[in-house]
Parts: structure tokens; C-alpha cells; sequence
């Protein structure tokens, strides 16, 4: 069963086909967005997400800005370093919390990001209409059913070893 660019073929032994098939779209589209972002802006997909989020509000913690990107930490603060470093985005106190930075994006930011969003919408777009809307609908519920499926044996699998230990 060849699927193209998901080089289906090459799948190990043991492996959920299922697993590996998200698995490499997903690193497709990433590939794929990252390269447009990187003509375009300049920006990696990370610097993205934490700009789609900054472009949302006037300001935002960096907690924030990990729970809206769904990143790690680290990948956000060095994204924020980065960005603050070439004046896209401003940082200062949180006025709730003096321990915390709040950030957002400089007039300059704002400029940068609504000159590349017209070109990830329209790549945004253009991957949504692969699907016809009951594909669409399909793909998202299958995917939730995934999802669940997977947290759902990963518990039992973890509570299966901790009985065994």
C-alpha cells in the first residue's frame, strides 16, 4: 500500500501503520508550512505560532504563550529571545505577576506578520479543501477517536506496569 509522500511502504515491523501515518504528515505539513514561512518571513514555524498568538491579544505571559503554541518551554523562550532580538516583539513586567515577563509584537512585528499571513491562510486554506466538508468532518472525528484511543492505552498500559513492578 503506497501512499506517495508518506513512503507508507517503509514501515517497520511492529509499528501501527495508523501511528506512523500521523506521524509523517504531521512532519510533512511542518516541513511544508516551516519552508513557506522561511521564504516568506523569515520565520520558523515556532516563531509563527508564538506570533499568531501575540497577534490575538495586546499582551501575554509566556505561560500563555506555552499553553496557546502547545511547545515546550524552552523551544518558546528561545523563540522569544529571538524575535525580541530583531524588534518583531517587546517584553516587560506583568503587571499581575513581577516575576513574570509579558510580551507583544512592535509595530514592526505586526507589519512582518500581516505580510506573511496572506501566504500561510491561502497554504491553510488550500490543505482544508483537500477534503470535501463530510471528509473533513469524517477526518476530525476519526482523529478524536485516535486521540482517545491512545491516551485511553497508554493508561492502561502504564497502570498494567506499575502492577507488574
Amino acid at each position: 500500500m503506497s501512499l506517495g509522500l508518506l513512503d507508507l511502504d517503509n514501515v517497520p515491523a511492529g509499528a501501527s501503520l495508523l501511528s506512523m501515518t500521523a506521524h509523517r504528515l504531521s512532519r510533512l505539513l511542518r516541513y511544508q508550512i516551516g519552508d513557506l514561512l522561511a521564504r516568506h518571513g523569515e520565520l520558523s514555524l515556532v516563531d509563527w505560532r508564538i506570533c499568531v498568538g501575540l497577534s490575538q491579544q495586546q499582551t501575554i505571559t509566556q505561560k500563555e504563550l506555552v499553553n496557546f503554541t502547545k511547545m515546550q518551554q524552552g523551544q518558546v523562550s528561545r523563540s522569544l529571545a529571538v524575535l525580541e532580538q530583531r524588534g518583531l516583539i517587546r517584553s516587560s513586567r506583568c503587571d499581575r505577576d513581577k516575576r513574570a515577563r509579558q510580551f507583544s509584537m512592535t509595530d514592526r512585528g505586526r507589519v512582518h506578520f500581516n505580510r506573511v499571513l496572506p501566504a500561510v491562510a491561502a497554504y491553510c486554506e488550500a490543505i482544508d479543501q483537500s477534503l470535501s466538508p463530510d471528509e473533513f468532518e469524517q477526518f476530525l472525528e476519526m482523529a478524536q477517536r485516535i486521540a482517545q484511543a491512545s491516551a485511553d492505552t497508554s493508561s492502561d498500559l502504564s497502570e498494567r506496569f506499575e502492577e507488574a513492578v
